[in-house]
C-alpha cells in the first residue's frame, strides 16, 4: 500500500494542492483527535504537540512549493 502511494506521488497523479488539501484535512484531525490521546494517556502532550506541527510543517512546505511552480 506504501508502494503505491509513493508510485501515486512520484507519477504526479496527485498535484501539489490536493496534496495540500490532504495534509489540510490530517492537521485538523490531528488537533481533533490528539488531545483525547492524550487525556487517555495514549500519547504524551510533547508527541501530539511535535505530531501537530509536522503536519503543520508540511502544509506550509508544500505550499511554499505550489507557489514556486
Amino acid at each position: 500500500m506504501a508502494d503505491q502511494a509513493a508510485r501515486n506521488v512520484a507519477s504526479g497523479r496527485f498535484g501539489v494542492r490536493e496534496l495540500i488539501e490532504e495534509a489540510q484535512r490530517e492537521a485538523f484531525m490531528r488537533r481533533r483527535v490528539y488531545p483525547n490521546q492524550v487525556r487517555a494517556g495514549r500519547m504524551s502532550q510533547e508527541d501530539a504537540d511535535r505530531r501537530i506541527d509536522l503536519m503543520e510543517a508540511i502544509v506550509t512546505r508544500l505550499t511554499r512549493t505550489a507557489g514556486a511552480e
